[in-house]
C-alpha cells in the first residue's frame, strides 16, 4: 500500500491529467448518445415527411390530369360558340330578326 501511495505523490500530474482525460470521455459519450437520439427522432420525422411529400406529389399530378380535361371541355365550348357566331354572322339581317321574335316572343 506504501508504494501505491507512494507512486501516486511522483505521478501526481499524470493521475490528474488521466482523471480528467477519463471525465471527458465519458462526458462526450453521453453527449454522443443524446445526439443519436435525437437522430433517431429527426429520421423518423424525416419519413414521415416524405410520404406527406409522396402523398402531395400524387395530389398535384391528379389535378394538373383534371386542369387539362378542364381545358379541354373550355376548348370544345369555344369551338361551339366559335361555330354558333359564324351562323348567326352569316344569317341576314331579316333572318335574324325573325329568329329572336321567334325565340322572344312578348307574352
Amino acid at each position: 500500500m506504501n508504494k501505491i501511495v507512494y507512486y501516486l505523490k511522483d505521478q501526481w500530474l499524470a493521475v490528474i491529467i488521466t482523471v480528467i482525460l477519463i471525465f471527458f470521455t465519458l462526458t462526450g459519450q453521453q453527449e454522443n448518445n443524446v445526439l443519436l437520439q435525437k437522430n433517431k427522432v429527426l429520421e423518423g420525422q424525416i419519413l414521415v415527411l416524405k410520404e406527406k411529400d409522396h402523398k402531395s406529389t400524387k395530389i398535384i399530378d391528379s389535378l394538373s390530369k383534371i386542369d387539362t380535361v378542364i381545358v379541354n371541355r373550355i376548348k370544345i365550348i369555344k369551338q361551339k360558340e366559335y361555330v354558333q357566331i359564324r351562323i348567326i354572322d352569316s344569317m341576314p339581317v331579316s333572318g335574324l330578326q325573325r329568329y329572336f321574335t321567334d325565340r322572344y316572343k312578348e307574352k
